[in-house]
């Protein structure tokens, strides 16, 4: 029978892990498994996941769907193909790029990043970031040199297809992507399946002048339950431009902790989100501005159907003396059934005074005049709604610069829009 996630078994697994690893390492494994001791897995009684209960979640019985829906393939990239968490050298070509496989690198006894793993950005007391830093074993490294610009986009593709109901630890993977002076690159994530239980961290290290375009689509089934942070730090000049999809699962959380620690850095979020029956989505951000004269800016849409429930949660701090930050955060709903849920609970942490914050957030149904319009024009109502629906998403799409993966994006929108027709075709 197997084993159920617990902290007594999470633990356990920690303590096998830290008797074989290399001694920098070891000391990282200490740290953050010592926090991650201290608080467990994340409930309602932590603010931070008050309305999103992993460890409740993580007990509850799920059905894994079968067939599962097939991983886009994004044309011309390099490819990491983690299958069930363990990333697949044969259907992977990101060594073309200079990417490196995590599991090597953490094998290393003197590694180059071993002063940068687990050193970006710190959140010292989130605990899955801690638990994922503690159990961490697969995963991709990509240092991209000065002033050189990748033209090839590098596709993180994760496939969960054989994942168990329940397991005594999960899978925890760690990709690190450092950009130094005046680099460019473009990074695509796909999230497909039903994982048990898995939790992805992502550090973004931003030299100064550099750019980074990270487009991030989950694509999960119902049955999922997966909790992953990006963390960056954006360094002088640099740019963070980002885009993210959900479908939500039966426990979904993408956490979005940037920093702007450089002058005239940048951080943009585009997102949106399109959840079902009793799926669970939640979008978490925090924009850290440490320093004057930095800018951000995040925009999240969803539309929530059945009895699905979306969460968002936008926190803006800005550090004293952090003056001339111009930050800007916006969240809209569109619920399709009076059973659907939204949260939201922007935040604004400023310690300045001479500064431009704004937060907004707005939740209602399609507009009945827009309804009205077309269909007095003969369009059918089913097809009026999807039209709206559609409509209220496409401006955020329209922000992804790649063709290719800006179709990906919309072809996932389309089959939701295609498999819950009856929810968009009336308010329940």
């Amino acid at each position: 029978m197997a084993k159920v996630v617990s902290l007594n078994n999470l633990l356990a697994s920690v303590a096998a892990r830290r008797s074989e690893a290399a001694p920098w390492l070891g000391a990282l494994i200490d740290e953050a498994s010592e926090k991650f001791a201290h608080v467990g897995l994340p409930s309602r009684r932590v603010e931070a996941w008050r309305y999103s209960d992993l460890a409740k979640a993580l007990h509850e019985a799920v059905q894994i769907e079968s067939p599962l829906d097939a991983p886009p393939l994004l044309p011309d990239a390099c490819v990491a193909a983690f299958e069930d968490g363990v990333l697949d050298e044969s259907r992977s070509s990101y060594a073309a790029m200079g990417a490196q496989s995590l599991r090597k690198i953490l094998a290393e006894k003197d590694s180059p990043f071993a002063s940068i793993i687990g050193r970006v950005n710190p959140q010292a007391d989130h605990p899955i970031i801690n638990l994922n830093t503690a159990l961490m074993e697969e995963g991709l490294v990509l240092r991209v040199p000065r002033g050189v610009t990748l033209a090839t986009p590098l596709h993180l593709r994760f496939n969960w297809i054989k994942a168990d109901p329940q397991s005594a630890d999960g899978r925890h993977l760690r990709v690190l992507i450092v950009l130094e002076d005046g680099a460019q690159a473009t990074l695509f994530e796909s999230h497909d399946g039903a994982p048990s239980f898995a939790s992805v961290v992502t550090e973004l290290s931003l030299a100064a002048n550099s750019r980074l375009t990270h487009v991030r689509l989950e694509n999960f089934a119902a049955a999922a339950r997966q909790t992953a942070a990006t963390v960056g730090e954006i360094g002088e000049k640099a740019v963070y431009q980002g885009f993210y999809f959900s479908q939500g699962g039966h426990f979904a959380r993408h956490e979005a902790l940037l920093k702007l620690a450089g002058g005239e850095a940048h951080a943009g979020i585009d997102a949106a989100y399109m959840a079902a029956d009793k799926r669970h989505c939640d979008n978490t951000t925090v924009m850290d501005h440490a320093v004057p004269n930095t800018t951000s800016n995040q925009i999240f849409r969803g539309v929530l159907a059945g009895a699905a429930r979306g969460v968002y949660q936008g926190c803006v701090k800005v550090a004293e003396g952090a003056q001339k930050t111009d930050a800007r955060q916006l969240s809209r709903a569109m619920l399709l059934s009076h059973r659907a849920e939204i949260v939201t609970k922007p935040e604004l942490e400023i310690f300045a005074d001479d500064v431009k914050c704004s937060h907004g957030a707005t939740a209602g149904e399609l507009d009945a005049n827009a309804l009205f319009f077309l269909r007095a024009r003969g369009i059918p109502e089913a097809e009026a709604r999807a039209m709206l629906v559609e409509a209220f998403l496409v401006e955020a799409m329209d922000t992804i610069e790649n063709e290719a993966m800006r179709g990906l994006v919309a072809e996932c929108a389309r089959t939701w829009m295609a498999r819950h027709a009856g929810e968009a075709s009336h308010v329940e």
